[in-house]
């Protein structure tokens, strides 16, 4: 090899060398401070990770409740090298770091000189301590400002979710969530398209205040507060504008014989030893509006013209507008009203429940003006399923 090839070759691994804090038998010689902060380490060594680099295992940074990294790879930052030839900027890859949100929020404070800076940190997972609860999120990276100070946690999920968590005073980490498609477990009704919310995350306590998001032809909007106290505890409030009922209803109770624009609001709470088991443990209640909408093989019609006993057949109901109340809990039969349906001469209301398999159970109640102006009014038993309601006269 030539020897200005071999020096241009050789020249890189003796800074990394010079660079590396010193391995005497596994114990470390030289403390080492991040953002003015001790950085402990059970053992280090020399390895190669795309380079020379230095090992260290069970390293920990002292905040007020330890940072955990099982095993990290330090390396110096080579464009700084390069530029200005300074050592103490470093890059440093890492498998699962272990955190509280205040300990990754105390990154974003510059305590004291530091014998390094790190510039970025990537890493394999996160495991997030939230009360005692872990979140455990997939790998990304850690970017940092100048003066080495944590400026924002970057994390993409597969399927397109983006998460970023940046330091904020009071041990707080502020949180913005962007996706596109998306379904959530808690709300299996709902599927979006594009989602947008931000928020803020303590150790015990985590607030989305402002959440935005797109699907079925309308809008989503809302807030949700979870807290850890001794168990997580989820509590939401949802807005819902102008979103085809076909759609939400079908994912709940599929070939619904419902249709029209469906708006609304509604109250959600959670409660569960896991992150994983709030979705078995929803309870939701609500208002909504259905408008230009319809009932399909529903027979009130046909019903209120009918003036004798027994099962009523189907028909197509169309209406401006019908509105009610909903609530329900998983694994529990969800209760449902109606009341205002008007068809033309027809007027409706109903107050039933569904299992679920989609089986239903209720009352209809129907009034009808004759044409020449006498009015008619009848109950009916309603039973059947969500995809073939089945009315009988009482």
């Amino acid at each position: 090899m030539p020897r200005t090839l071999q020096s241009l070759c050789v020249a890189p691994v003796l800074c990394v060398l010079a660079f590396l804090p010193v391995v005497a038998h596994g114990a470390v010689e030289k403390k080492e401070t991040w953002l003015g902060l001790p950085v402990e380490f059970a053992s280090q060594e020399y390895a190669i990770k795309g380079g020379v680099a230095v090992e260290l295992s069970k390293l920990k940074v002292q905040t007020a409740t330890p940072i955990e990294v099982e095993r990290a790879w330090v390396t110096p930052d080579w464009a700084d090298w390069i530029t200005k030839f300074r050592m103490s900027r470093v890059r440093v890859e890492a498998g699962e770091v272990v955190a509280r949100p205040s300990s990754l929020a105390r990154l974003g404070l510059v305590d004291g000189p530091s014998t390094r800076k790190v510039t970025r940190l990537e890493f394999t997972s996160l495991k997030l301590l939230f009360g005692t609860s872990p979140l455990l999120l997939p790998g990304g990276e850690m970017r940092f400002a100048p003066d080495g100070a944590l400026s924002i946690i970057k994390i993409k999920y597969e399927g397109g979710i983006n998460l970023e968590l940046s330091p904020r005073e009071g041990g707080k980490l502020a949180v913005l969530v962007q996706s596109g498609a998306l379904k959530w477990p808690v709300l299996p009704g709902f599927s979006f398209d594009s989602v947008v919310a931000q928020g803020e995350i303590t150790d015990d306590n985590l607030l989305i205040d402002k959440i935005g998001a797109n699907g079925d032809g309308g809008s989503v909007s809302g807030m949700l507060h979870m807290v850890s106290a001794g168990k997580l505890l989820l509590e939401g409030e949802i807005k819902m504008e102008s979103l085809r009922a076909r759609d939400v209803i079908n994912r709940l109770y599929p070939r619904s014989t419902v249709d029209g624009l469906l708006s609304g609001s509604f109250k959600l709470d959670a409660s569960a030893d896991s992150f994983e088991g709030l979705a078995s443990s929803v309870a939701v209640n609500g208002t909504y509006t259905i408008k230009n909408g319809s009932l399909d093989r529903f027979g009130l019609l046909e019903g209120m013209r009918r003036s004798g006993s027994g099962v009523v057949g189907g028909g197509l109901i169309r209406f401006d507008s019908l509105s009610g109340k909903f609530g329900g809990r998983t694994g529990e039969p969800a209760q449902a009203d109606f009341q205002g349906l008007t068809s033309g001469a027809l007027r409706g209301s109903s107050s039933f429940s569904v299992q679920q398999d989609g089986r239903l159970k209720g009352v209809v109640h129907g009034s009808l003006t004759l044409p020449g102006g006498e009015n008619v009014s009848r109950s009916f038993e309603l039973s059947g399923k969500v995809d073939a309601p089945t009315m009988s006269t009482r």
